[in-house]
């Protein structure tokens, strides 16, 4: 059950390859199609990362991210901040508000601090049978003074890819110890107290 796959996309939208849209300011906007099958079902997954203190456990193993400041659930206006490593040991902190609520389908945030131009991250949830497929897709754009396209393609373009592979294992992992289901249940259990 555990595919991912990656489509980084530059022009057109086929399998492969990549979508490049320039903007008004001609900074090239990547746009990333990331998907992976997961065994559990769309609402549990949902639950799952629907807590923001859950982006740790889903980034294990991936040094490079620190969650400093978030809300307790992700909704409508709601922020999170994070630091990141580049290149192993210069911070670098993101800030982003979540724009798209949906529940149990899809939730999306956008950058509001950081070098982007542009960061757009969609994820969606879609009920497969007994499964899930998680999809994030993303728009992503630097500005030319930070690199713009080269160093979106030899620098964010692999860092994004390696990332979101190292996520669907880490979550595919989890499903597998249970530990998604053991902290769907806990929101549900927090949900009814509240």
């Amino acid at each position: 059950m555990s595919r991912c796959v990656a489509v980084e996309q530059f022009r057109r939208i086929p399998q492969g390859g990549w979508h490049e849209q320039q903007t008004a300011s001609h900074n090239p906007i990547l746009h990333f199609c990331f998907e992976h099958l997961v065994s559990a079902p769309r609402n549990s997954v949902f639950r799952f990362f629907q807590n923001p203190t859950r982006l740790e456990l889903l980034h294990s193993g991936w040094p490079k991210i620190r969650l400093l400041h978030h809300e307790s659930r992700v909704g409508l206006g709601a922020e999170i901040w994070v630091e990141v490593r580049l290149v192993g040991f210069i911070p670098l902190v993101l800030g982003f508000r979540h724009t798209l609520f949906e529940p149990s389908i899809r939730f999306g945030e956008e950058a509001i601090h950081g070098p982007f131009s542009r960061f757009i991250h969609i994820h969606e949830f879609i009920p497969q049978d007994e499964n899930t497929l998680v999809r994030d897709l993303l728009e992503v754009s630097l500005p030319w003074h930070y690199g713009g396209e080269a160093v979106m393609r030899h620098g964010v373009a692999p860092t994004m890819r390696r990332m979101f592979h190292n996520r669907a294992d880490n979550l595919i992992r989890l499903v597998n110890h249970g530990v998604l289901r053991s902290c769907s249940s806990e929101s549900v259990l927090i949900a009814k107290e509240n």
